[in-house]
Parts: C-alpha cells; structure tokens; sequence
C-alpha cells in the first residue's frame, strides 16, 4: 500500500513525493499534503535505493539548514546483559570516523559554521539532529552520515565516554520524574524488555559486563552491525537548495548506508509471548518517598498501546481533555472545593511496548494526604460518566475544531525542530501525505473506541502511586530501588478503597447514564460546557496604504484617557507571518514592588492568588489557543497574553479586572496558594540541582534586589492572608506601564481600551522609575585588585542527597557595549565547543559543561563578559582549579588563533544574526527584550549585523586586543557549590598531578583568589565594598 501511495519516480532506484510543490499543498501525482497554510516550506518524500526513507525540505528563506536521522531501535532492544548499550552508542557515534577520525572534529566544525548538534534515546527509537549555516549543508551532511556508515569506536574514547554515561545517570539521581519512571519499570514484566535500566551507568555497562566476560566495545559494535540498517533508518534535511538538488545530497550522502534488512518487533511483538505488565495482581498499590516536597496521587490506568496504531482516532485524547479539564464541573475544580488538590493532570505517561499508561495525577494539600480515599471517589465517579453516558460529540467536535485551526494556523518552526520531529513521525509508518498533520489532529470520531478506553479506566487496571514527604522508610518504603535508590514500598490496594471506588464507578445496578449523570452533579461533577473562547474573526486585518513600518511605534495613549506618564504602547501590525494571532507583554513599573524584598514577595503571593481565581475562567481561553501570564517582577509586575487575536480583548479586560478588584485573598483561595507556593519555596530553596545554587548565588553575589530561594521562602513564612490585602491598591496607586503589542491588528486601541479599568486611576511615578542594578567588580583601574582577581563564593549544597557540586566561574570583561557583547560572543563561538571537549569529553569532570557569553542586560549600563559552568562530582575546588587552567590556556590561545580560522568563527556567529525569526513570537520576543531593558533599540541586530560585516582584518585586531586587554585581565566570580561527601578544605594535589595536563600548582591558570566568602554577613560585607 505504501509503496502504491508513494509512487514511482523518474529517478533509478528511488520513489518519491512532492509536498507542497506544483499547486499550494499537493505533490506531483495529485496527492494533496497537508501542511500548515503559512508553511512556505517545499517537502519531496523519497525512498533510496537502500531502503532508507527520506524527505527533503526546500526553503526559499533558509537561513539556518538542518537534519536529523532516527533510527528505529532503542533501548527496548538493549541486551538484557548490558542495559543501557543503545543509549552508549548514541554518545560513541560523535567521537570519531574513519574518514574524519578526530573525536573534536564533528563539534568543532559545527561550531566554526554557526551550528549545532545533539542526539536522544528512547524506548524504540534514538534521534540524531544538527542545525548548521546554509552554506555548509553539503560539508556537514557528509560528516554527519559517516556516524550511519563507518564510525571508529576507539578504545580510548569507549572507556572516557562510559564515564560522561555515568555522569549523566548522576545527575538524574535526584530527579523524580527518572526515579518514579523507573519505579514503573521495575513494576513492568520481568520477561520483557520494559523492566530494564535504559540510561545505563558504570555497574551495567563496565563492572557486570567485565565479570561476567562481556567486552563491551565488542558488544557496541555487535549491536551498531545488527540494528544500524538503512531500512530502519528515516532522514530529514531541510537546507535552501532546490529539491531536486537536496535530493541528490540525501542520495550521495546517505546511500552508501548498509541495508541489512533488518525487522525489529514492534507494539506487542516486543515482549515476544511475554505482555509488558502482568496485571493478574493488579490493582497494584506503590508508596515512595520523593526528593521534593510533593504530595501526589497518581493513578494509572493499564491500556493497550495506542499510538500510531491509532493516530486518526486517537481516543485517549478525549480521555485527557474531559479528565483534565479545569473549568466548572471539572474534576479538579471538585477537589479543589474540598481543600485538598491544588492542581491535576491527565493523559497517556507510557505508550511502549504494546503497552500505555493512562494516568491522572494530583497534587495535593495537607490535608490531602489522609483524603486519598475520597479522592479516589470522586475520579471514579467521573469515570462513570464516562463510561455509562454516551461520548459527547459535541466535545469532540469542538476538540477536532480547534485542533484543526492550531494546525491550520501553525507558525512555521525552527529547522532543527522540523526535522527532529518529521524523522521520529516518518517511524510511525503514517501515510506520507498525513506525516505532518497526522500526530496534530483528530480525524475520525469512533465513539466505540473511546468507550472502551473508558470502560478500562477500572481497579482492575490500576496501579496507585503515592508520593508523599511524611512516609517513613520504616514503615511505607522500607526497600530500596536498585538504580536510583528511591525508598518504595508496595503491595495491594487497600481494600476499603478498592471497594469503595468500584462502587464509585459502577452505582446502583441498572442506574444507566442519568443516574451517572445525577451522582457526578451532586459531586459538584459535570462534563465541560462549551468553549466561548474558540476564536471565530480569523480574516487577517487589512494593511495601511503606506505600508507597516519595520519595527514598533510608540502610540499616543491619551487618546483613550490615559496619560502617556502612566501608559506607553509600542505597535507594530504584523506584515510578515499572517496568522490571525498577537502578543502583548507589559511591565508595570511600581516603586511599591522595588522598594524591598519583602513587597515583592507580597506581590508575588497577590499575582499567584489572582491566577487561580481566574483558572476555571481562563483555562477555557488557553485549551482555545489563547495565553495569559501574571509574574511579580524585581520593579513591578508583568501580564502577557498570546494567541488568536479575536478574542484577546475579551481575556485581558478580564484579567485586569481581576487585579484590581481582588484587594483581598479568600481564606479558600488562600489555602490553595499558600501550599502551592510554600512548597515550591521549600524545593527551591532545599532541593534545586547544584548548577541552580551556584545561578543563584552568583545572582544573589551581582544583583542589587537578588534574594535566595531560603530568603525568600523566610519571608514568605511571616506573611499571613491579611497581609496581602491591598496589595493591589499599593501597585497600582503609582505606577507606570510599557507595553509591546505585535499582530493582526490594525491599531492598539481595544487592547490598550482593556487596560485602562487598572490604570486610569493610578498615579504617574514621575520621572523616575525603580532603578535595576548589578555589581561591578574592582578592576584594572584598582590597583589593590590584581589582573584576573576573583571573588570566590564557597556554599554547601541544600540537599544532602546529592552527589554532584557545581562551579561557576564568571569574567566581568568590560561595558556591556553591543561592541564588546559581541566581541564576548565571538568569544564564546570559539571557547564552546574546546571546553566541553578538554572539561567533558577527555577530562570527564562531569556531564553539564558549558562556556557561555554573559552580559546584565541593562540596556548598556551593565558589564559583558564570559562564563564556564560545569556540575560534578568532582570536588568543586579541583573543578575550578581545572576551569582556570584551562580558561588560561583557551584565552592565551585565542588571542593567537590564525585570521583564517577566526574568520569562520565570525562568519559563524554573523549567521547567528542573520538568522531571521520564523514565527511572530520570535519577533516579539526580539522587540520586547528592547523594551524591557528600556534601551528601545529594536535596531540592535541590524547594528550588530553591521558591526560584523566590517573589514574582517580591523574587526580581528580589535578582538585580539579585547581578549589580551579586557578577558584575560577581566575580575572574576567564581562561586563552589560542594555536595555531601565534598570536605570543607580542598583534597590535597596528588603529586603526579603537578605540571600534568590538568594543570600545574594552585595558582596556575591565572583568576587569583582575592576575597573568600562563606557566610551571609561575608556576602553582604562584600555587597558593600563594590559599585553598582
């Protein structure tokens, strides 16, 4: 059938299918594809002569090209002796070719080519992509498709490679989401494949296999052999060549790939005769204590798998939107009015394997916590009306209604994206002419398909997982899970429960569906009502005469009753995506706010309360396209909303209303955000990863206003419900507000109208607004501070748990000049990619590495520079002692870098501006950045652009002079976050280690240690002594 579909094409040993080519959205046999009505994009489906699928992407505005290659096994298909191999092989494909042998070689030329790359492993699939400059799409498609056709695998490189595999299951350790996965797991049969550890670690991919006399790089290239065939292989390029001549690269590239002709199991064939669970002792109940400070319910429904096998009918998606609603008579909205949910979830978690997991997920109060029953009760009594009254076609019109206009009017995506996700589509064996649309959609409507999807929703089928912080390890979770350690206990469902919840379900035998219907209602339970915010005006709104300028106007806003000292609206109709959508983001500006840290938490607390008042409102507006956010800002607040523009006046008057009716916080509202947010606090300030610490130092270290997640959260406790009262009154009596609004609109008018019931009454700020200041470090310019000196922060982590530290090492170059930002950034260009390979790739210090440009964006007033991050094991003192031996090395090196081999950087990092926003989100979220950092310079990239264009010889002796002048001389901040097992006092240097490559002594590498600061009153003390 596939191959009649497909066609016959004029070229030897290939079919193909055009997209969108000869009238708009049909292919060169008639066959019509669907694609989004703005999507510009040329699509040719082909199959090679090897049997490797392919389609090519033409585009006529390509400023960046991009594949991606999926390959159809993953770690369902790891041995059961070596778990985790697929995921291995994924990391060995970038370390090397036979035709291009270095290990750096494939990075380092995506770096010199404003590129980049990445891979990822799942169950049946692993995912290989790349983006790169147009102009080397050719040059990289031949590196990239020698990974398919001879990769090395060097010994060296397997063994250092093994340990980054390590790093990265480390630092999933403290993750829930990978230990409650894998707790779902180890519940899987243990006969099939589901039950294994896909990341794998030292334990299965070195020890055992080393014991048990598996040697693993011979295991590598077994595997690689067996599965890595052309015909399991699907390709996307998308670049600016025509599609005849994209064609012919994929053929000359990829062709040269091995068919095997290979067939892996897929859905049920998997397990062999083995099903990925055995539920004969199902209802299965698991209890486990968390990382965070969560209390959830989770309950999981065991299903058959349904995807792709039905992707036009896809029935769980009526599931997840009648369970997962959040209007009136939702079933959280139920919860909620009992005081112990504060938020819920629904939908497929798992869909491998011949198996899927439907699950519905709360989070819940205190009080929760001894209400799982009663919980339990009112799901089951919605599962009722879903399983006795009949599918609501009316709902599932208007679910397919609004999926349609999403896709209709898609924004066109980014490269790398497009081809990520059309190369795992192509996996799934959809009808080519359905490869884009198919997964967005709903097609048909099979009311006996959904029914029984619900009728499964049973006791029978369900696995219970409680999440909660007062189990002990005694009593709930005596055993330990072998791969993260999570403490778990299990056993069968309570049987009060399971008793209860069937009655639950079933009701009074012959009751039928009125009777469902009754018992839901009295229940508070209802099936979701009409949507009133399904935009209807979707007719793009016709230009001026004149034309639209290219950047935002300001607009005169008194001429809706509001002094401009109190509104500012910048405009800009949109002339380039046509899409019946608009953004507009605003900040209020309130001295209130600014004024100390704890305002801004108050503020915070308010914005927070006035969201969930408005949630059963506005989750009708976001399930119909539409957005809103309300966030405490350092000087204020913001409110965004997106989406179609038809009925953005509608939400935005309502949200603004909202905040300035709400003058106080109801005690129920209360309840529900004070657990919301006390918790999120307590994560932040207990359990963030170690990188997140060292961010947060570092900002607390630089900017004026920073607090930390435990300062915060030690105001947050003093803060009573009374004490958020009038919080609207004190924002909004002085404030002033710029705003940015882009879209198919023709004037500001209704939107700035809808703003104007919370500002007409506020008063002007005057001339002066809340200032935002970050910390400039002594410099040359001290002569008490010497040429690198660093200010090193010294903290101990929050989670005792935690394995990993974390570094970060910042250099305050010079003004945050667009000149010297840029100079910063072609630094980045060449330094990125060189210090993951030397920190990462050969001296394995951990699995997060990165160097990175920096700048305080403040609109010029701030300071520029480079950072290098890096979470690890690794004792944090001799990881920062590595970064400065390096970073010395690098800065010397770069200011010797040759012209030729500097120019492709600036070439690189050219493309990068150059490179055109692809939907009108992206344009906005240009624009605004010129906003909110008040330096109105929405000409700022074209300067930038200009400014690389220059004389490349001028342009490189200026860099050569700001590397030898500004970064290698520039202070530093560097900030040690150790983790539980890390001393105090650095380990003392092994005595081989002297003058080795890691380095030489403690001074070495420049960034001399000036200030050490280990307690709050070091830190404020410092804050004192620098400028800001």
């Amino acid at each position: 059938k596939r191959e009649s579909e497909e066609g016959a094409s004029g070229l030897t040993g290939m079919k193909h299918q055009r997209i969108g080519a000869e009238a708009p959205g049909q292919n060169s046999n008639g066959m019509t594809i669907e694609k989004p009505q703005e999507d510009y994009r040329e699509y040719l489906a082909l199959t090679l002569e090897n049997s490797l699928r392919a389609i090519v992407v033409s585009d006529s505005k390509c400023d960046k090209a991009a594949a991606s290659l999926s390959v159809k096994v993953g770690s369902l298909s790891d041995p059961k002796e070596i778990q985790g191999l697929a995921h291995f092989l994924e990391h060995m494909l970038f370390l090397g070719t036979e035709k291009y042998p270095k290990e750096e070689e494939y990075k380092e030329f995506m770096a010199q080519h404003a590129g980049s790359s990445n891979a990822y492993t799942a169950e049946s699939l692993t995912n290989y992509h790349f983006s790169v400059s147009p102009d080397n799409l050719d040059v990289a498609l031949d590196r990239f498709s020698q990974f398919f056709i001879a990769p090395l695998f060097n010994e060296s490189a397997t063994d250092r490679e093994l340990k980054n595999v390590h790093s990265e299951h480390s630092k999933n350790l403290q993750s829930d989401m990978w230990r409650w996965m894998q707790l779902v797991r180890n519940d899987a049969n243990p006969k099939h494949p589901m039950n294994h550890f896909g990341t794998g670690n030292i334990e299965t991919l070195k020890e055992t296999p080393d014991r048990d006399g598996y040697h693993v790089r011979q295991r590598l290239i077994e595997f690689y052999t067996k599965y890595y065939s052309a015909n399991l292989m699907c390709v996307v390029v998308l670049g600016k060549e025509s599609l005849s001549d994209l064609e012919a690269m994929v053929r000359g590239h990829f062709g040269a790939i091995v068919n095997r002709d290979v067939r892996v199991p897929t859905g049920l064939e998997i397990g062999g005769d083995e099903p990925a669970f055995d539920i004969r002792s199902w209802p299965r109940f698991v209890r486990c204590l968390p990382v965070k400070d969560v209390r959830t319910a989770t309950f999981q429904f065991l299903l058959p798998q349904q995807y792709p096998m039905r992707w036009r009918t896809k029935p769980t998606s009526y599931m997840s939107f009648v369970l997962g609603h959040e209007g009136k008579g939702s079933l959280l909205s139920c919860l909620k009015a009992r005081g112990c949910v504060t938020d819920l979830m629904a939908g497929p978690a798992l869909d491998e394997g011949g198996a899927s997991l439907f699950e519905v997920t709360v989070h819940m109060t205190e009080a929760g916590e001894s209400q799982v029953g009663s919980i339990g009760e009112c799901l089951f009594s919605y599962i009722r009306l879903l399983q006795q009254c009949p599918v609501s076609e009316e709902l599932w019109r208007e679910t397919q209604s609004i999926q349609e206009m999403n896709f209709r009017f898609r924004s066109v995506m980014q490269p790398m994206g497009v081809v990520t996700s059309l190369a795992s589509a192509m996996q799934n064996d959809l009808p080519v002419d359905k490869v884009l649309s198919g997964p967005s959609k709903l097609w048909e409507l099979d009311k006996a398909e959904i029914s029984e999807v619900a009728g499964m929703l049973t006791c029978a089928r369900l696995r219970l997982v409680l999440a909660m912080k007062s189990f002990s390890e005694e009593k709930e979770c005596p055993e330990s899970e072998r791969w993260y350690g999570t403490k778990f206990g299990a056993g069968a469902l309570p049987e009060e429960w399971h008793k209860a919840w069937e009655r639950s379900r079933l009701g009074d035998a012959g009751g039928g569906a009125g009777a469902a219907a009754e018992a839901a209602a009295q229940l508070g339970l209802a099936l979701p009502m009409q949507n009133p915010f399904v935009a209807e005006d979707l007719e793009l709104k016709p230009q001026p005469a004149e034309g639209v300028l290219k950047y935002p106007v300001k607009t005169d806003a008194s001429s809706i009753g509001i002094s401009n000292s109190i509104l500012q609206v910048y405009f800009r109709q949109d002339d380039t995506f046509n899409l019946p959508k608009a953004h507009l983001l605003t900040t209020f500006y309130s001295p209130w706010v600014a004024e100390s840290a704890e305002n801004r938490t108050k503020a915070w607390v308010w914005a927070t309360a006035v969201a969930e008042e408005l949630n059963e409102f506005s989750y009708d507006a976001e399930a119909a396209g539409l957005s809103y956010r309300l966030t405490q800002t350092s000087r204020g607040m913001s409110v965004t909303v997106g989406g179609y523009q038809d009925k953005i006046p509608v939400l935005l008057r309502a949200v603004v209303e909202k905040m300035l009716a709400m003058t106080e916080v109801s005690e129920h509202t209360w309840n529900i955000v004070h657990t919301v947010l006390l918790r999120s606090l307590k994560n932040a300030a207990e359990k963030r990863d170690p990188l997140g610490q060292a961010s947060e130092w570092q900002q607390r270290l630089v900017w004026q206003h920073a607090v930390t997640a435990a300062e915060k959260l030690e105001i947050f406790k003093t803060l009573t419900r009374e004490s958020i009262q009038g919080v609207s009154s004190k924002i909004f009596e002085r404030c002033y507000v710029e705003a940015l609004l882009q879209g198919n609109l023709m004037d500001p008018g209704p939107v700035a109208e809808a703003m104007g019931t919370v500002l007409r009454p506020a008063a002007s700020v005057g001339g002066s607004l809340p200032s935002l200041c970050a910390a400039r470090l002594p410099g040359t310019e001290d002569s008490s501070w010497p040429s690198g000196g660093c200010v090193l922060l010294r903290r101990r982590g929050t989670n005792p748990e935690e394995k990993n530290g974390a570094v970060i090492v910042t250099l305050q170059a010079a003004d945050e000049t667009l000149e010297n930002l840029l100079r910063c950034q072609l630094a980045e260009q060449v330094l990125k990619q060189r210090c993951f390979d030397e920190l990462r790739t050969k001296q394995n210090l951990g699995y997060i590495v990165h160097c990175v440009s920096c700048a305080h964006e403040l609109g010029g007033a701030g300071s520029c520079g480079l950072q290098v991050m890096v979470q690890s094991e690794t004792h944090p003192a001799e990881v920062h002692r590595r970064i400065r031996v390096w970073l010395s090395a690098a800065l010397v090196e770069l200011e010797k870098e040759t012209d030729d081999n500097l120019e492709k950087y600036l070439k690189a990092l050219l493309v990068q501006y150059q490179d055109r926003p692809k939907n009108l989100a992206s344009e906005v979220s240009r624009n605004w950045s010129a906003v909110s950092s008040r330096s109105f310079r929405f000409t700022r990239r074209a300067e930038a652009i200009a400014f690389l264009q220059r004389d490349p010889a001028e342009l490189l002796s200026e860099f050569r002079t700001f590397v030898r002048e500004s970064l290698v001389r520039a202070p530093r901040i560097a900030v040690e976050v150790l983790a539980a097992q890390h001393d105090d006092a650095p380990p003392p240097r092994r005595e081989e280690e002297a003058g080795d490559e890691n380095g030489g002594g403690e001074g070495d590498g420049g960034g001399e240690i000036v200030v050490v600061l280990e307690s709050a009153g070091d830190i404020e003390a410092f804050r004192k002594r620098v400028t800001w």
